[in-house]
């Protein structure tokens, strides 16, 4: 049985759940999907092409599915936002939906979406990633599962975020950043996120070949060149390093590099 408060305004055809619950003054627009047990808290507004998944919560004066911030969208276009299972929007935070027709901005499952945290449109979130406080990404940015964007952090339209990596607070970057390593500052690389790689529970042996392979790509030299020729060498053993490596292939992209090195 769904909970509805009588005050919540709920479109045409929305298509709820069991045990969805609608807080007060809560607004629903039409060609609205919501999961099983979701809560959709008072003065949350829930725009269409939404598809929120089960045991989600999407809080207060938050905004799924909003039109996109681009000059060029047509409104008319029919386009989506999804939520996975288990993700937090929470107050004032805001999900935009895609630009394309029949196209959807993706957030993946046990995401968390701290207060006014912001995904533009057209953008692709993997699974339990936490975007912070005042945090942003732009339109089209692709992000992997286990990220963590601290507050603050200001990440360019179209830039590309491997899994595992962490963004330290008040950061920005218009590079594309290696899986399981330290953005800081700006366009800056910080390092490998070794806490992250063992908290994910992989094995000391799976780390020191990622390390070691981090040392090779950033040891001089094209970065992406070494990525390849270290890929193609047959040495790899584990898939957390192959996964580091190829997150390079994408051509006529820039990648993320210490300071201290040449690109």
């Amino acid at each position: 049985m769904n909970n509805i408060h009588n005050t919540a305004i709920i479109g045409d055809s929305v298509r709820l759940g069991d045990g969805v619950c609608i807080g007060a003054y809560a607004i629903v627009e039409p060609d609205v999907e919501i999961g099983n047990n979701t809560v959709i808290e008072p003065h949350a507004k829930v725009c269409s092409g939404a598809r929120i998944g089960a045991n989600c919560r999407i809080c207060s004066f938050a905004n799924v599915s909003g039109l996109p911030q681009d000059l060029h969208f047509d409104a008319s276009l029919k386009t989506y936002a999804q939520i996975g299972d288990g993700t937090v929007v929470r107050e004032c935070a805001s999900v935009h939906r895609a630009t394309f027709e029949g196209k959807s901005t993706v957030v993946g499952k046990n995401c968390l979406i701290m207060t006014s945290g912001h995904i533009g449109h057209d953008c692709v979130v993997g699974d339990n990633v936490i975007i912070a406080n005042y945090a942003a990404l732009a339109g089209h940015v692709h992000c992997g599962d286990f990220a963590f964007m601290s507050g603050g952090v200001m990440i360019h339209q179209r830039t590309r975020i491997g899994e595992g990596v962490i963004v330290s607070g008040n950061s920005a970057a218009s590079m594309d950043i290696p899986p399981f390593v330290i953005a800081e500052d700006r366009n800056n690389l910080g390092g490998l996120n070794l806490i992250g790689m063992t908290r994910r529970g992989m094995s000391r042996a799976e780390i020191s070949e990622i390390k070691s392979a981090y040392f090779k790509v950033y040891g001089g030299g094209a970065v992406r060149k070494n990525a390849l020729e270290l890929l193609e060498s047959g040495t790899v053993k584990f898939d957390g390093t192959r996964r580091f490596l190829e997150f390079f292939k994408m051509p006529e992209r820039r990648y993320l590099f210490p300071r201290k090195s040449r690109r």
